[in-house]
């Protein structure tokens, strides 16, 4: 995090005199900086964010970012503290997006971190959320509609208290079995006391899945030998489009996107290698196949020498891009030096795109913007469908205009 909120600090401290004179007047009341969760206590199926409420200064909006390990979610926050008021678009607040959760109580924390001390530690502010499970006994999508190849949780309710390590899952074709055992002989009543270590409730994950029908079944077997037995059986469709998740890493100020499966596990299961979600994203296609007439293949390149993804659905910027990768390896081959420029990786999915700078009327436009850093050979791009946070990069980046048109 250093680098990024060192390099921050360099990069506004020449505009800090223009904007002393617009210092936010203090918000903090007695009780200091609040988080809330919205709704307050979730049902299931419904999508949780997060507030960060009742601060002195505003955020910086760029650098915000999450993670969630098991029924712990952490929300890091920047902000600076000297001369920087709701004047410029890239501080203020905005809602963190976390998405649906399994039912089950949730502890929230928030990290604020002043930009300008980048050694000390974070303030920190804690909530706690509780998402409620189904009425119904049965079984359950988490999220309720998953987009194609988006990992999911398979949601169990049952009528007698069960084992939650016991719980385990596999797709077959287009089955998808749960299995798991319970005490036949507890059933949950109101106060009935569980077994130890037994639930009413509990998740156990899968992989993403293609686009397809399919059927989501429950088999429970009594844990005292019984065979198992079929109780629950839900019908599943999942539809064409992908998620197209966006992540930030604060050691190097990147933003990187991706909608294949393996890199949302690896990023989401790999702290270490710094990346986190902003809770921002959208929808496009992964295969050729499932997308509708007009979208084209968005083209994946990666440098090494900045260390980042550039991503076009333009046919002629992509081959420029080809044609400059040939040329560039070949003259770096002939003077013995490894090539570091953009190379292209894959097709990293199809989107529709805008023609004559707007998109169809039942879909949104992504935006780009440029961190102009080319010379320092730290190019970074990113992508996002919020006009809040689209202004917000305006203020440092250059704006690139739409350059596809994402879903509702």
């Amino acid at each position: 995090m250093q680098r990024a909120r060192m390099g921050f600090s360099m990069r506004v401290a020449s505009a800090a005199a223009a904007f002393a004179a617009a210092l936010c007047a203090p918000l903090a009341g007695a009780m200091g900086p609040q988080l809330s969760a919205n709704p307050g206590v979730a049902s299931y199926g419904q999508a949780v964010q997060f507030d960060l409420w009742n601060t002195r200064w505003p955020l910086y909006l760029p650098a915000t970012r999450y993670s969630r390990t098991g029924n712990t979610i952490t929300i890091d926050y920047e902000y600076i503290a000297d001369g920087f008021g709701p004047s410029r678009s890239d501080f203020g607040y905005m809602p963190v997006a976390i998405g649906e959760l399994p039912a089950g109580n949730y502890n929230v924390q928030a990290r604020l971190f002043d930009i300008n001390q980048p050694k000390a530690g974070p303030q920190v502010v804690t909530t706690s959320l509780a998402v409620l499970p189904p009425d119904a006994w049965g079984i359950y999508m988490v999220p309720a509609q998953p987009l194609a190849f988006q990992a999911a949780e398979v949601m169990v309710r049952s009528a007698a208290y069960f084992d939650p390590g016991t719980m385990r899952a596999a797709v077959m074709g287009s089955i998808i079995r749960v299995d798991f055992d319970y005490d036949g002989q507890a059933p949950v009543a109101t106060g009935a006391t569980p077994p130890p270590g037994f639930t009413s409730f509990a998740a156990v994950k899968i992989a993403g899945l293609a686009p397809g029908v399919y059927r989501v079944e429950g088999w429970g077997r009594e844990r005292r030998g019984a065979t198992a037995e079929r109780y629950f059986v839900k019908e599943l469709v999942v539809g064409t489009t992908v998620p197209i998740v966006e992540y930030y890493a604060e050691t190097t100020d990147h933003y990187f996107m991706s909608g294949w499966p393996d890199d949302v596990a690896l990023l989401d299961g790999s702290p270490q290698l710094g990346w986190k979600r902003t809770g921002q994203q959208f929808k496009a296609w992964l295969r050729q196949a499932d997308a509708p007439w007009g979208a084209v293949p968005v083209c994946r390149f990666y440098a090494s020498g900045p260390n980042s993804h550039f991503y076009s659905g333009d046919p002629g910027e992509c081959q420029m891009l080809k044609s400059l990768e040939q040329k560039q390896r070949a003259d770096d081959s002939a003077r013995g030096q490894a090539f570091r420029g953009w190379q292209f990786e894959s097709i990293a999915f199809y989107a529709l795109v805008p023609r004559e700078g707007k998109c169809p009327g039942d879909t949104q436009p992504v935006y780009r913007a440029y961190n102009m850093r080319a010379q320092q050979n730290d190019s970074n791009h990113r992508y996002t469908v919020n006009p809040q946070m689209r202004a917000a990069m305006m203020a440092s980046w250059a704006d690139e205009g739409p350059v596809f048109c994402a879903p509702l």
